[in-house]
Formats: structure tokens, C-alpha cells, sequence
């Protein structure tokens, strides 16, 4: 069960604010100079030729836009696209390596919603630019992260067309579903004798799964926390079940229904349990569309 706990210790990592404020609000960014989410004013007059990634949806972005070759380093998590795997590693997401990303001679670190604070303070002691991106747990944040590392990068046209192909995705699944019935959902982030956790109505996944038509039973809950009465009460019709870290699907799916406590649930008594990439929901950012897509088609 060691396993289950470090998956659900990452997925809090990637989708929990770096700064325990949370998100600042807002300052507006000028032609030539862009506002990140700290205060600090980013020059849009430099091109940024060498670029680290700090997080892996930032990381994700950089590539979707077509921008590889300018990232000239990465963390261990930046596991995704194949293309950026030859891309040099800092290290960790919570403590990587300053003095590697120093000898890399950044022009430029991006940093989303991972990190520790003393390690933006260290490189910013070391005269290393860097830029905090912190949008909200949402489709619409997610939208305006892609197109702010764009307009960070020269890529802002390109981000503009990914944001509107990821937002006529999304349309497709919501004019698909509107005449729908919802259907009762529970996912999955953590399960066993250490305790039930899934995605609960303060989190992107809750969003995505109520747009991907399904009815999130823990969406009156908060923290990730749920317990087992809960569930029995609620019994999903359908249970969304990712792969634990390290293990397969059906590894993971016969230690859920190992447990006599979720074997009275109609959605493994008629096998609706079903597997779905946990980095694709995650990850706020250019996957975060197919997400709602792959959701929907495993809801109806």
C-alpha cells in the first residue's frame, strides 16, 4: 500500500499552489513587460533562448507549442512529450538542483505550481530571471497559463490557435452530452487502510469531470477527503480508477475490489471500473482538453 501513498502525495504535489497564499490577483502585463504572479515584471523586449522548466505541464506547454529546442532543462517529472526526454534534468520538482540550473546559463525559468520557495528565492539571489506562473485550478486558468508561457516565450500565436483548438474540443463534449443524463462519478486518487481520497469540489478534475457530463458524488466534499460511509451512500455508478504508481490497471484494480468494504458498490458489482492516465488530469495544461474527452467517453 506504500505505493498508493506516494501517488497520492504526487498528485497533491503537482496540483497544490507552490505559495500557501494562493493565486495573487492579478496585475495587469504591459505590451513589453509581462506581470508573472508574484509581482515580478518579466522584459518581453528579451528573446529567451534557453529556457528551464520547473514543473511538467509547463514543460508539456513548451512543447506543444513548438518550442523544444529552447528548453534546455527540465525535472525528473517532465516525463511527457518523448521528445524533451534527452532534455538535461535539475533534479526534483521540490528541490532541484541550483547549482545545475545555474551552470546551464538560463535565460529564463518557468516555474507553474511546483516548486519550494527557497529554491525561487536561490535563484533569484543568483541573478537567474524567473517567472511564476499561478493560474487557477480551472479550464479557463488553464487556458491563460498556455497562452502566458507563450507570450513569455514569442510563442503567443501559437498559443492562441492550441487554446482554441482545446476550447472546440471541449464544446464537442459539452453539445455531446447536454441532452445526457449525468451520471453519478467517483474518482479515484487514493483507497485502502490509509484512507479514501479523490478529487473533491475545490479541484480541476471535480470541473472536468462535471463537464465531461458526469456527477461527481464527493462534489460537496473538500480536500481530497472522502470516507468509505460516504461512498456506500453515494455508490457511484461509475468509478474512474488510475493506475497506482508503479503498478498496472488491473494490479491496481484487483487490490480495490480486494477490499470486502467496496464490494457492495454497484459499480464493481457490474464492473464499471475503469482506468484512465492520471498525468493526462494532473497536469493543468495543453492535455487538459483530451482529458475531458477520454472522461466523457469512459462516463457514457
Amino acid at each position: 500500500m506504500k505505493k498508493f501513498l506516494v501517488f497520492f502525495s504526487l498528485i497533491v504535489m503537482i496540483i497544490t499552489p507552490l505559495f500557501s497564499q494562493g493565486v495573487k490577483e492579478e496585475v495587469p502585463s504591459s505590451q513589453n513587460v509581462y506581470i508573472d504572479s508574484k509581482g515580478t515584471e518579466i522584459s518581453l523586449d528579451k528573446q529567451y533562448r534557453r529556457v528551464i522548466s520547473l514543473s511538467p505541464n509547463v514543460s508539456e506547454t513548451i512543447a506543444a507549442l513548438g518550442a523544444t529546442e529552447l528548453l534546455v532543462g527540465k525535472t525528473d517529472y517532465c516525463t511527457y512529450p518523448p521528445e524533451i526526454q534527452d532534455v538535461t534534468s535539475v533534479g526534483d520538482l521540490v528541490s532541484p538542483s541550483i547549482e545545475k540550473i545555474i551552470s546551464l546559463n538560463p535565460d529564463i525559468v518557468i516555474v507553474s505550481t511546483i516548486g519550494q520557495n527557497q529554491t525561487l528565492e536561490a535563484l533569484m539571489n543568483a541573478a537567474i530571471k524567473v517567472a511564476y506562473i499561478d493560474k487557477s485550478q480551472s479550464m479557463n486558468g488553464t487556458y491563460a497559463l498556455i497562452e502566458d508561457i507563450g507570450l513569455i516565450i514569442g510563442k503567443l500565436s501559437e498559443a492562441k490557435k492550441l487554446v482554441a483548438d482545446m476550447k472546440k474540443e471541449v464544446k464537442a463534449v459539452v453539445d455531446r452530452v447536454s441532452s445526457l443524463d449525468k451520471v453519478s462519478t467517483y474518482y479515484i486518487a487514493g483507497f485502502g487502510q490509509w484512507g479514501d481520497f479523490t478529487a473533491t469540489g475545490d479541484t480541476f478534475i471535480n470541473e472536468m469531470i462535471e463537464i465531461a457530463g458526469g456527477d461527481n458524488i464527493a462534489k460537496d466534499a473538500k480536500n481530497w477527503t472522502f470516507s468509505i460511509e460516504q461512498l456506500l451512500v453515494k455508490d457511484p455508478s461509475v468509478i474512474i480508477l488510475p493506475p497506482t504508481w508503479g503498478s498496472t490497471f488491473e494490479e491496481t484494480k484487483k487490490a480495490f475490489v480486494s477490499y470486502e468494504a467496496y464490494r457492495p458498490l454497484r459499480a464493481v458489482i457490474m464492473d464499471k471500473i475503469y482506468p484512465i492516465d492520471s498525468d493526462i488530469l494532473n497536469r493543468q495544461g495543453p492535455k487538459s482538453a483530451k482529458a475531458i474527452t477520454l472522461l466523457s467517453n469512459i462516463i457514457h
